[in-house]
């Protein structure tokens, strides 16, 4: 084998190492996944089922695990470059306009296994379309060799992640459609910017608002009352918003919050709000969710002071 073959072969179980593991990764938190899809999938389609197309997108895992497979044992490599061409193009594709739009924070290629920006996730992905090409336009210069546990093993792994995918998503997706913010659920590992807090440790009361939103602004009258009282566990509220952006300023100049801000990402905000709007109020024990109130059934002081 000389350096032009090492070089073809390596190429072609790098990619087919990266795109199992991004298949598995969407395969172990579908949810997640489901939310770092939606903003694409709504504005290509544009239509109110959207979340049906955004669920039927989760079997993008296991066709990432089968190309993976296939581009790992080496099993008809004609069909299976191809494919994992076309589908690093149109990832190449959405992330470029997520980071033209700044819809997206994070790739979410990897889940939670690894966090890129657009930015960087778009100079990867073309390193990882350019591995791909190589290895296309090296299939004249060598002759794959099928076996038969080649295509049990593309097979098999193809409908155990199938099966992994169901096991994973049936019983969390309720989380679609009443949010990331349950009682008796552990808040998502999320990062907060511009703030020195720690949700997974101690008691926390969290809001999630808008500046922008009438009920959000009305609340905060009501909160700063919460927030002068010793006994309330400590209190942060979060908005996707940076904490920096003219907006904060102008919602902190007009009425004069007393409570931290802090900025999480829109994916993050709009799973732990999906389907009851804002703001919503949750008490959190180590980072596990002991109470929620939507906007308009606050508790009262007294009550906040018990927990």
């Amino acid at each position: 084998m000389n350096a032009l073959e090492k070089g073809l072969w390596a190429s072609q179980r790098i990619m087919g190492a990266v795109f199992l593991v991004a298949g598995l990764t969407k395969i172990w938190d579908p949810v997640l996944f489901f939310w770092e899809a939606m903003p694409h999938i709504q504005f290509f389609t544009g239509s109110a089922n959207w979340e049906h197309i955004a669920t039927w997108a989760l079997l993008l895992g296991p066709l990432e695990c089968a190309v993976g497979l296939a581009l790992l044992v080496d099993w008809k490599p004609r069909l299976a470059l191809p494919v994992g061409v076309v589908l690093m193009a149109f990832f190449i594709f959405l992330v470029a306009l997520a980071w033209h739009r700044g819809t997206a924070e994070n790739c979410g290629c990897f889940g939670t296994l690894v966090k890129r920006s657009p930015g960087e996730a778009l100079i990867e992905d073309i390193a990882m379309l350019g591995l791909l090409l190589f290895s296309w336009w090296g299939l004249r210069r060598r002759k794959a060799v099928q076996r038969a546990w080649h295509r049990r093993v593309v097979l098999i792994g193809g409908l155990v992640s199938l099966i992994a995918l169901g096991f994973r998503y049936l019983p969390e997706r309720d989380r679609l459609t009443e949010s990331d913010l349950q009682v008796g659920l552990e808040l998502p590992d999320i990062a907060l910017s511009n703030a020195d807090i720690n949700l997974a440790e101690g008691a926390h009361l969290v809001v999630l608002f808008s500046p922008k939103c009438g009920h959000c602004q009305r609340a905060v009258p009501e909160i700063n009352t919460w927030i002068a009282d010793p006994d309330v566990p400590q209190l942060i509220a979060l908005s996707w918003f940076p904490a920096n952006s003219p907006m904060i300023r102008w919602f902190k100049k007009q009425f004069q919050p007393r409570f931290a801000i802090a900025a999480i990402s829109t994916v993050d905000f709009r799973r732990l709000t999906w389907g009851h709007g804002f703001p919503r109020l949750a008490y959190i024990e180590d980072g596990v969710i002991k109470q929620v109130w939507d906007h308009g059934v606050f508790p009262p002081l007294a009550t906040l002071k018990q927990l």
